[in-house]
């Protein structure tokens, strides 16, 4: 009796303890949860689906480039990101391998049907995403897990800064172009490239300043050409991007060989390093001779720029704006190619391939939008040989019509020969009170030719800014044509973007 009185007592104190684990276990989970959605709240969340390890060591260094901006950022796989905290969240970034035909890594299998699952069709209207896809083009589906990532979080009004970016066999310009949205999301254009451009040499041969009078800040058309020998036939494609390595203004050299107090050091040798530094950094460099010095700085952090032209046009053009930070002070890449680099001095050039904004291969007609030097991105669509005898509609918003009418000869050219069949432009300047301003603004008012292009298989480029424009014309855009629509044409390479 004893034996059998001990039993029923043991088994009653593992029953408790098992009751007391359960109950601790959820409390836990309780403020698990909790802190992630509180954290949130507050954070830029980073969730990552990983294989091999890739996705996930990326998803660290996109948490140490926002820290160095002084942003907080809360790091989880994606498996681990709750509906509590994609409520909370405003802003997700997420990295995402796909292995296999399109499937999930183990870390992420879940995400689709669980998390999002539960959540309603315009329940993420407040979240802002970006998404990094990691895969091999030589598989069926690149990207597809990334691709699917980003349809679930559309499907939920989820806002997207840019289309995915693919990264073909860990292909080091895409993941320099993430580093660039990682700038625009934290307001620092200063961060170390996570690898360092090949680039080419190149020249400035032509800049001029094309808005005179605007009330907006002037913006250069520049012309550049390869160093050595012609430009090549096929040295880049229509949708293309321009890599620019910037370099320093001589009187910032000056300034920090005098903070130094060294003279020993040329300064052609400063001329690409980042001198933005600390008091404290300051110090240390002073302590090292100067081959350790000059070893120690970080390379200036490329810039970015639509190409306007196509190789047939014998030289490399750009839109550029000129940023002013200070009196005397510039934007680090516009301040380099409007100001500081002379004519025919050395240019750091690389381009990148933007394959998701190339001209369609069916030469189906286009429908272009854009604003402000967004239109180079756009303009090389239509100067491109190809494009030929096809349809093709611009619409465009700037500031002013008198000084802010970019390409206007060319668009007028185009008119005439029958290339651009039809062309809107709005200036926000000019418009009356009350009436229409933006370029966004032309979209709803022409919904049902918008509607009668696309069914006629018309494809959409957008190219401009991103906030303001493109998200308002995302919006626009699924109102006119419907969310799924719009979808199934951004994975037919129908709907594209340029946006930064």
């Amino acid at each position: 009796m004893h034996y059998i009185a001990a039993s029923i007592l043991f088994i009653f104190y593992l029953a408790f303890c098992w009751f007391c684990w359960r109950k601790y276990e959820a409390r836990q989970q309780q403020l698990f949860v909790q802190y992630q959605t509180e954290s949130a709240a507050s954070q830029v969340v980073i969730a990552y689906a990983s294989q091999s390890g890739s996705a996930a060591m990326f998803a660290s260094q996109t948490a140490l480039q926002l820290q160095a901006a002084g942003m907080a950022s809360h790091r989880v796989s994606l498996n681990q990101l709750t509906p509590e905290l994609l409520m909370q969240a405003k802003t997700l970034l997420v990295i995402a391998s796909t292995y296999g035909e399109g499937e999930a890594p183990d870390n992420g299998d879940r995400f689709i049907a669980r998390t999002l699952g539960k959540l309603k069709q315009h329940s993420l209207q407040h979240l802002q995403v970006a998404v990094l896809g990691l895969g091999d083009s030589s598989y069926q589906y690149f990207c597809g897990f990334a691709h699917q990532l980003q349809h679930g979080l559309q499907h939920r009004g989820a806002h997207f800064f840019t289309d995915v970016i693919e990264v073909d066999k860990l292909e080091e310009s895409a993941l320099r172009h993430w580093q660039y949205y990682l700038g625009q999301i934290s307001g620092q254009s200063h961060y170390a490239d996570w690898s360092k451009p090949e680039y080419g040499q190149w020249k400035i041969v032509q800049r001029e300043c094309i808005n005179p009078g605007s009330p907006g800040a002037p913006v250069f058309h520049i012309k550049l050409i390869p160093i050595e020998g012609a430009t090549p036939v096929d040295a880049w494609n229509a949708g293309d991007i321009a890599e620019i390595g910037p370099g320093n203004s001589e009187q910032l050299i000056q300034n920090f060989l005098q903070v130094l107090g060294r003279e020993t050091i040329p300064q052609e040798k400063l001329l690409h390093s980042d001198l933005m530094i600390s008091d404290d950094r300051f110090a240390q460099l002073k302590t090292l001779d100067d081959d350790a010095l000059l070893a120690s700085l970080n390379e200036l952090p490329h810039r970015e720029y639509s190409i306007a032209s196509v190789p047939a046009e014998n030289s490399l053009d750009l839109l550029v704006r000129q940023v002013k930070i200070a009196p005397e002070q510039f934007g680090l890449g516009s301040g380099w190619l409007s100001v500081h680099a002379q004519l025919h001095q050395p240019i750091r050039l690389r381009i990148r391939t933007n394959s998701h904004f190339h001209s369609p291969a069916n030469n189906c007609p286009l429908i272009l939008i854009g604003n402000g030097t967004g239109i180079a991105g756009l303009r090389s669509h239509l100067a491109n040989p190809v494009r030929a005898g096809t349809s093709n509609w611009l619409l465009f918003g700037e500031r002013t019509a008198a000084a802010d009418s970019f390409f206007n000869s060319d668009i007028l050219h185009w008119q005439k020969t029958g290339l651009l069949t039809r062309v809107d432009r709005i200036f926000s300047r000019d418009a009356q009170p009350g009436s229409a301003h933006y370029v966004q603004d032309l979209l709803q008012p022409n919904a049902q030719e918008i509607q009668r292009w696309v069914k006629e298989g018309a494809a959409i480029f957008v190219c401009g800014s991103l906030h303001g424009m493109a998200q308002a014309v995302d919006v626009e855009l699924r109102n006119i044509i419907g969310a799924q629509q719009l979808e199934m044409m951004a994975d037919q390479r129908r709907y594209c973007r340029d946006v930064y």
